[in-house]
């Protein structure tokens, strides 16, 4: 069976990617530990991107996986947002 991304989930996806990147991760020279929050998005949106190309890929869906783990660490993400958003992509099946 053909496996397809779950487009279903893209908006939850594409609401927490653009919460991290509108409420600002730090500055530059900025000490404050959220200040590597930028780089997280970086990563999430390119491999999102790359995930939504190819959903088939298992590398691109387990990058895609790492990447959004680690935007999780961002501390201005709500407990709720952190939690749709962890659950949404623990139902996300790179097998």
């Amino acid at each position: 069976m053909k496996k397809t991304f779950s487009f279903r989930l893209l908006p939850t996806l594409c609401l927490v990617a653009s919460l991290a990147l509108n409420l600002g991760c730090g500055g530059d020279g900025d000490p404050d530990p959220v200040a590597n929050c930028d780089n997280f998005t970086d990563d999430f949106e390119t491999t999102l991107n790359a995930y939504i190309a190819d959903p088939e890929n298992k590398t691109k869906c387990l990058a895609f996986k790492s990447a959004a783990a680690e935007l999780l660490d961002c501390p201005h993400l709500t407990a709720a947002h952190k939690k749709e958003y962890q659950d949404t992509v623990n139902s996300i099946d790179c097998d």
